[in-house]
């Protein structure tokens, strides 16, 4: 493993994406800055704010770090450095996923913290945040999949469709779930066997997705 050329992709793309990163920062510090004005509209508002701040940094990142390489032709360049297959496809999944867990991780704890603020949200909606936190970062990984694999933007954006209502099938599914559904809106904190269930469920199809990548591009003959 070429770790030093790794290391230099995944900080070229670090730099061409530092906009986009300080722009999700920005826009979820508004989202989470609604949600504290107090008020159930206000909540509801500031939270589909902060899902569409995440799925929009999800969906472009994938585009601008593998589709559009390939339409620049800026691919060609990147492959005939001293570099392999595996440490194309390594530096593209860790930079991308590096870039786009800045702004989750942040947003996510941010949201969290709210839980802690007296008369703030539910505890009981925690679990139900949480999983879907994660189904979020399972759409990523579904686009990075097929971005990087594909390398064709009809593809990816099939990839960003699917990952929507995905998360749209889920939420509604897991919000109906006995285990969930009773304590949600509960002032208490209920995690129960049903939630660790569903968040293991989504960290293994993360891992089954990413697994899937490195051997699809393993199989590729042309990277050209």
């Amino acid at each position: 493993m070429n770790y030093s050329m790794v290391t230099r992709l995944i900080a070229k793309d670090w730099y061409l994406q530092r906009w986009m990163i300080l722009a999700s920062l920005a826009g979820g510090a508004a989202s989470l800055g609604i949600v504290c004005t107090g008020g159930k509209a206000a909540f509801m508002l500031g939270l589909i704010l902060l899902v569409m701040v995440l799925i929009f940094v999800g969906a472009q990142l994938p585009m601008a770090m593998m589709v559009h390489e390939r339409k620049e032709q800026t691919l060609s360049f990147v492959m005939s450095l001293p570099i392999s297959h595996r440490e194309y496809t390594t530096a593209k999944i860790l930079g991308t996923l590096l870039i786009f867990l800045i702004p989750w991780l942040v947003l996510v704890l941010g949201s969290l913290a709210l839980f802690a603020v007296p008369n703030g949200v539910a505890l009981g909606l925690l679990p139900y945040t949480v999983i879907m936190a994660i189904e979020i970062l399972v759409g990523v990984c579904l686009t990075i999949a097929v971005a990087l694999v594909t390398e064709s933007q009809g593809w990816a954006v099939a990839a960003v469709m699917a990952g929507n209502v995905g998360f749209n099938i889920v939420g509604y599914y897991v919000a109906h779930l006995p285990g969930i559904a009773q304590g949600m809106w509960g002032s208490s904190l209920m995690w129960s066997p049903t939630a660790s269930t569903v968040v293991l469920t989504e960290f293994a199809v993360i891992v089954l997705l990413l697994c899937f990548t490195f051997f699809f591009q393993s199989r590729k003959r042309d990277f050209l």
